[in-house]
This record gives C-alpha cells, structure tokens and sequence, in this order.
C-alpha cells in the first residue's frame, strides 16, 4: 500500500509498482505467478467513486471531519467487498494507493478528529484486511501541492497549515509501525527502485 501527501507521487509510483510486479509474474519461469489487483481509495467501486466525487467535490463546501470519517470509512468498506478480500482469497497482490493511515493522519491528527478515534472507528466498521507493507512517500512541507499542475481538489484547498500537519503526521506515525517504509523524495527512477527494495518482490 502506498500513502503519502498530496502530490507526492502516489498515482505513479503505484502504477510503475504495479507493471513491475506484473512484468516479474509474467517472466518466464519466475516464481512470482500471482494476479495483480490495482485499487485507490477512495474508488474502485461505483459507491467508492461517488464518495470520492463528495469528497473531493469544492463545491461541497465545509463538510465536518466527522462526515469525512464516515464517507472515507464507508467507501473503504465497500472496496473491501467487492475488490481487496475477494482478491486476497484468490491469491492476489494488491497495491493500493492510501488506507486507514490517510484518515489517520488528515482526519484524525490534521482535521483534529483523533487518530486513535479513527483507529477505533475502522476497527468497529472494517473487516480486518490489513496491509503487509506500507510505503510512505515522503515529500517536503509545501512541496506536494506544487506539483499538481491542475486546480486543487476540496481536500487539497484545506491549506498552508493543515497540510504541513499532514506531512509531519505522516512522518510520526511512520515511525511508530514497523510495517511503514519511508521513501526520501528524489527522482521518480530513484523512488520506484527503493520501492521495489522495500516491497521485497523484484530484485533491482
């Protein structure tokens, strides 16, 4: 599972993850012959996209961090179904861009709703689906947003301020869970190799 902040190249490292972990299963005689599932979160699901589309939806307006909770929590549950336990049972890989440490950290330490709160909340909601590993892309305060190049999503419009506490969230709970990896920022050749080292998977 990959996590990170805004703009700190999520989408295309779990892309690039995802290619090599399919190019290795379809070498010949490699050992890794395993189906590999792509999914973000919110979305992969029709429900999960249109919690996405509110969630991220400027118009929206101020929506409480408690709702955000609950939508984030909600579209999780229904990708759970649908997509990661039933490709779990067959075996497959899933890479996922962002879990339960995103609501952790933008709601729960950023938004002021309590990590710990969240951590109770998901365990209450959740089936007990958990990643083997977490990559945290790591980027510098106020660097993320600089490279979106599109105009900012509702969550992206939340600030200066609620955003360095998101990167700095990330970095402290990071540490605190030995399944975290942290990736320094660098070049997106050089992320993905420490990606591929950290996975475990693909010889580099």
């Amino acid at each position: 599972m990959l996590e990170g902040a805004d703009g700190s190249g999520k989408s295309t490292q779990a892309a690039r993850l995802v290619a090599a972990l399919r190019g290795a299963a379809s070498a010949p005689g490699g050992a890794a012959r395993r189906e590999v599932v792509h999914v973000r979160d919110p979305g992969s699901t029709r429900l999960a996209e249109s919690v996405r589309a509110i969630l991220l939806d400027p118009s929206q307006g101020d929506v409480s961090v408690e709702a955000e909770v609950g939508l984030y929590l909600a579209a999780r549950a229904q990708l759970i179904q649908e997509v990661v336990a039933p490709a779990l049972r067959r075996g497959a890989d899933v890479v996922c861009e962002r879990w339960t440490l995103s609501t952790e950290v933008y709601q729960g330490v950023a938004g002021g709703f309590g990590a710990q709160r969240v951590r109770r909340a998901a365990r209450a909601l959740l089936p007990a689906v958990r990643p083997d590993r977490v990559i945290l892309l790591d980027v510098a305060v106020g660097a993320g947003l600089k490279r979106l190049g599109r105009a900012p999503d509702r969550m992206e419009q939340k600030g200066d301020a609620f955003h360095a506490s998101v990167v700095r969230a990330y970095r402290r709970l990071a540490r605190e869970n030995a399944r975290h990896t942290v990736i320094p920022p660098g070049t997106p050749d050089a992320v993905h190799a420490r990606i591929l080292i950290a996975v475990g998977r693909i010889h580099v």
